[in-house]
C-alpha cells in the first residue's frame, strides 16, 4: 500500500468493477450502501455468505489526497448507543429516512444485537430500555460505507 491510500476490501459473488451504492438490501447496518472493510479475511467471510460457489474478493484503493479535496458528507460512528440506534432504524424502522451521508464508518453488527433488538417487539421495550444492556466493547470490525455516487466513484479497482 502506498502512502495515501487505503486498501479497501468488499465480499461478494462476483467481480464488481464499478461499484454501486444504491444496489442491495436497504435493510442493512446502515442502509444501502456499498460496504466495505480494511480487513480482507472479513470481506471473505461476507463474500462465502453470499455463494459458496464463487466468492470474490474484490480490492479498491481509496486515495486520501482526493477524499481531501472533495466536500464530503462523512458519518463515523464508535460502538456505542447512537450506532445501534441508527442500525436499528436502518434495519427495522420502514420509516426511517437516512440522513444524506456520503461514507459511513463504524463497527459491524452482530445477531448479538439483533437479538437485542428482537426484545422491542417480543417484550414490548423501547430502544432506551435495551441500549444499557447492549455490550459495546464487543464491536471492534469495521465497516466503511459508501452512500452516494460520489463517494463511490473515489473507489479504484486493483487486482489482488
Amino acid at each position: 500500500m502506498k502512502i495515501g491510500k487505503l486498501l479497501l476490501y468488499h465480499g461478494s459473488n462476483m467481480v464488481v468493477d464499478c461499484p454501486k451504492w444504491n444496489h442491495g438490501s436497504r435493510y442493512r447496518d446502515f442502509g444501502q450502501c456499498f460496504y466495505t472493510t480494511h480487513s480482507r479475511e472479513m470481506a471473505r467471510d461476507w463474500a462465502e455468505k453470499m455463494s459458496l460457489v464463487n466468492p470474490v474478493v474484490n480490492g479498491y484503493a481509496l486515495d486520501f489526497r482526493s477524499v481531501e479535496t472533495c466536500d464530503l458528507r462523512i458519518k463515523r460512528f464508535r460502538a456505542d448507543a447512537e450506532w445501534a440506534e441508527f442500525i436499528y432504524n436502518n434495519r427495522f424502522n420502514s420509516t426511517f429516512c437516512r440522513p444524506e451521508y456520503d461514507i459511513i464508518v463504524g463497527p459491524v453488527a452482530d445477531r448479538g444485537l439483533t437479538e437485542q433488538f428482537s426484545r422491542i417487539d417480543n417484550e414490548g421495550l423501547s430502544f432506551d430500555d435495551i441500549a444499557p444492556l447492549i455490550n459495546y466493547s464487543h464491536y471492534k470490525d469495521v465497516q466503511i460505507c459508501f452512500c452516494s455516487e460520489y463517494s463511490v466513484k473515489l473507489l479504484k479497482r486493483i487486482d489482488l
